[in-house]
C-alpha cells in the first residue's frame, strides 16, 4: 500500500491532507489552495506526481461508496 491523502478540509486558502503511511501511521500536511486541482473537494483522495497534486477519481468514487454503505449500516442498526 502506498500513501493514502485524502483532502480533509480547507482553512482558507490552505488544504489540510490527512496522510496515511504503509505503517498505518497518519499525519497532516498542507498545501497552499494553487498546488490543487480547482475541483477538488473535502473528501477526495489525493495522489502526488511530477506534476504536484491530482484528484484520483476512481480511489475517491470507491471510499464515498464504501461510506455510504457504512452510513446505511448504522442507521440500520437496531431496526427490525
Amino acid at each position: 500500500m502506498q500513501e493514502l491523502c485524502i483532502l480533509d478540509r480547507w482553512e482558507g486558502d490552505t488544504a489540510v491532507i490527512e496522510v496515511t503511511d504503509e505503517a498505518d501511521l497518519t499525519h497532516w500536511q498542507r498545501a497552499n489552495r494553487s498546488e490543487l486541482p480547482a475541483e477538488a473537494r473535502e473528501g477526495d483522495v489525493l495522489t502526488r506526481s511530477g506534476q504536484g497534486w491530482q484528484v484520483d477519481r476512481e480511489a475517491t468514487a470507491a471510499r464515498r461508496e464504501k461510506m455510504a454503505r457504512r452510513l446505511a449500516r448504522l442507521k440500520n442498526r437496531g431496526n427490525p
